[in-house]
Formats: structure tokens, C-alpha cells, sequence
């Protein structure tokens, strides 16, 4: 069956150059402009131009990106030159937001990208970089283990031990409560994390690593359905870093929409 594609049948014939914008339909912030190439297109969409820098504050009404170019390619472009914007505009706003919700001294990662298609990851990244979100627990060089890990291994001790002998940095693993916690200090771990969901789980790590003198030698972390409305009782139970995933990753769009000028 041949496909025809009615929007070239439309305007495929149209003379001469055209000039569209990429505009905010409500306020917002760029993210991920580095992404918007249209060069690396299959067919022509004219040649876009970037009106905002990566981070910078957008109004309603305000333009992002000027598109020139023939009727066929601005159309072509109307398909691409949204999507990447309007996606990493939507991540960012949404952990800014939960940056801007956080008591002093609580730090904010979001390990989540993990779960992401690999082709949406660099969307992901951008945005979190422009809200100063961390996409690792801590920056720098550290060994991960998490609950699948600490079975391969045969616990929390024995897998912290592996990490600690790696010599890649401090060791972070998953812990279910106050047992492994401090298994996992008395073995060598740098960070703790309570991963439940559970600020009652949380608060009992704190006060038992605080009760065995050790939680100064130690970093908390916590993670599991962490909402805005979360991270207060979170840095109150003793956490000094949360993991965000869902709460940031089922962001609304930015909305954007393309606009024929000339």
C-alpha cells in the first residue's frame, strides 16, 4: 500500500521562504537546546536557530527557536523541533520545583534515568542539569549496590566487602531497615540507603547508627515514591540525600507550539 503524505500534497508546492517561531505557551525554562539539531534530520527542515540559552527563563508568548526555510520544511520541522524542548523544558521545571521544596541540607539525586529508553536519556540528563540535580546518589567516583547485588553476593556485609575492595570511592548500598544498616556500616559503607519508601524505616536508621556512634561517619539516603510533600519529613527522620524518580519523570510537557510569522 503506497502512503501518500498529505501535508507535502498541501504545501509542497508553495513558493518562496517562510519564517516560523517556536513559542511558550506558558512560562517555562530551556533545557536540552543542545539536542535540537536539524542537521542530523533524514530530510531537510530548514535551518533552526536558537533564540534562548540552556537554562534561561521563558514567558508566555516568548520565542525559543526560529525556524526558515520552505513550506515542506517548516512543516517537517513542526514534527522535530518541539519534542526535545518541550520534554526536557517539562523535567526541568518539575525538579526545579523539588529543588525549590527541599529544606536546606538536603541534597537531590534522581537515579531514575536508568529506567528511561536509552535514546531518551540525554533528554533526561540536560534537564537535570539545568535544575542542578545530580543523576547519580553523589558526584564523583562511588560503588552502587543495590538490593538484586547484596543477593548475588549473599548480603549486605559480604557485598559491601566487594565494593570496599574495588577501591573506586565509597560503597552505597540498599538497605531494608536497621539490621542491614548496620551490617552494612560495621563492613565499611559509606552511604546508607533506606530505599522502603518509608520515612519510619528511615528514622529508625538514623537514631540506630546515631545510638552506635556512627552516623557522623556515614551519609543517608533515601528513595522510594519521594513527592515533594516528602522531603521535609525526609531530612527530619535524618536523610542527607533523597532519590527522586517518578515524582520528576511523569513531568508534563512544556507546551510549546510552532507558529508561522512570515
Amino acid at each position: 500500500m503506497v502512503i501518500r503524505r498529505i501535508t507535502l500534497e498541501l504545501v509542497g508546492s508553495v513558493p518562496g521562504q517562510h519564517r516560523a517561531l517556536v513559542v511558550a505557551t506558558e512560562p517555562g525554562v530551556v533545557a536540552g537546546s543542545s539536542l535540537v539539531n536539524a542537521t542530523e534530520l533524514t530530510e531537510s527542515a530548514g535551518e533552526w536557530r536558537l533564540l534562548r540559552s540552556e537554562g534561561e527563563r521563558v514567558e508566555e508568548g516568548e520565542a525559543l527557536v526560529e525556524v526558515t526555510g520552505g513550506a515542506w520544511e517548516i512543516a517537517v520541522a513542526g514534527d522535530h523541533v518541539l519534542g526535545v524542548l518541550g520534554v526536557a523544558g517539562g523535567l526541568a521545571r518539575r525538579a526545579i520545583e523539588l529543588c525549590d521544596a527541599a529544606p536546606i541540607g538536603l541534597d537531590i539525586a534522581c537515579g531514575a534515568w536508568k529506567k528511561w529508553p536509552a535514546a531518551m536519556k540525554p533528554v533526561l540528563r540536560a534537564a537535570l542539569d539545568v535544575a542542578g540535580v545530580t543523576h547519580r546518589l553523589v558526584d564523583g567516583e562511588f560503588v552502587y549496590i543495590d538490593k538484586n547485588i547484596v543477593r548475588l553476593l549473599g548480603g549486605v556485609a559480604p557485598a559491601v566487602q566487594r565494593g570496599v575492595a574495588l577501591g573506586h570511592g565509597p560503597v552505597a548500598v540498599q538497605v531494608d531497615g536497621v539490621i542491614e544498616a548496620r551490617a552494612a556500616v560495621a563492613a565499611g559503607c559509606g552511604i546508607v540507603m533506606v530505599d522502603t519508601g518509608s520515612l519510619a524505616d528511615l528514622a529508625a536508621v538514623h537514631d540506630a547508627l546515631t545510638a552506635d556512634g556512627v552516623r557522623g561517619s556515614v551519609r543517608l539516603a533515601f528513595g522510594g515514591g519521594v513527592t515533594a510533600t516528602t522531603l521535609p519529613g525526609a531530612r527530619d527522620a535524618g536523610a542527607d540525600i533523597v532519590d527522586i524518580g517518578r515524582s520528576i519523570l511523569d513531568a508534563p510537557l512544556w507546551d510549546l507550539r510552532l507558529e508561522v510569522v512570515e
